[in-house]
């Protein structure tokens, strides 16, 4: 299944999910002001998403900006699990079954040995109550590798948890290419946040507009994660569009 990213404003977005059979990733419950008041942004967004047909699929991204969940602050913690557990709260109102969250991690800043932890210790806790109604991605941001994610993922060995690799992240941060990166995850991987950049920043430009080899990495993501969902993450319309009708013309979806 191809879903698109909520980069751009939903009235933007729907000529291209009529025209195409493709699903929408949400956002903005990502967002910590959405969550404030909850409830108030779902009534808001069950009316914008209105626009939508009925047979859209939908995925929410979690909320990220500020969210450690790997920290050795207990009371960053409980930050992290009160806006994760709003972000839940709100896809579940919508009938979402895919939810997206970051990793937290910040290279550096203590040994992995602790975040690594932390983090499962946070999952663990998180998703008591919630693996049999929902399946959790866990995205890659600013790792350097891909090799505490794998260790997350086997310690808390569930099929309704695993990686959302995002290659644009790990051309511009990881000192591993996509294709060590998906050899290193392997099945794990079961949701792919699509884009390109030069290796500079995090540009979230189209599939063709970068130095990533997208047409080798998503073929390898077929052999080595055939059941993953992929997702653009793409920030320009005119790229969004042009990256969907490549991936047609390559029979990539």
């Amino acid at each position: 299944m191809l879903y698109i990213s909520q980069l751009l404003e939903t009235h933007r977005l729907v000529p291209l999910l009529e025209a195409y059979p493709i699903g929408l990733e949400v956002i903005s419950f990502s967002i910590g002001f959405v969550l404030d008041d909850v409830e108030a942004s779902i009534d808001h967004y069950q009316k914008e998403f209105s626009a939508l047909s009925q047979e859209t699929p939908l995925t929410f991204h979690g909320p990220f900006l500020d969210l450690l969940p790997g920290t050795c602050d207990k009371k960053v913690r409980e930050l992290a699990r009160t806006r994760f557990e709003a972000g839940y709260q709100a896809a579940k109102t919508f009938g979402v079954k895919h939810m997206i969250f970051h990793t937290g991690y910040m290279p550096n800043t203590y040994p992995d040995v602790y975040w690594l932890e932390n983090v499962i210790h946070f999952w663990q806790d998180f998703l008591k109550d919630k693996l049999e109604d929902c399946t959790f991605y866990v995205e890659n941001v600013l790792d350097l590798d891909w090799q505490l994610l794998h260790q997350l993922i086997d310690a808390i060995d569930h099929p309704h948890f695993k990686v959302c690799l995002d290659v644009g992240h790990v051309k511009a941060y990881s000192r591993r290419s996509v294709n060590e990166w998906i050899q290193g995850l392997g099945d794990r991987i079961g949701y792919v946040h699509l884009h390109n950049n030069d290796g500079s920043r995090d540009a979230h430009a189209g599939l063709l507009n970068g130095t990533i080899p997208m047409k080798d990495v998503l073929s390898q993501l077929r052999v080595t994660a055939p059941d993953a969902h992929w997702s653009l993450e793409v920030s320009d319309e005119v790229e969004l569009k042009r990256s969907i009708e490549w991936l047609m013309e390559q029979k990539l979806i």
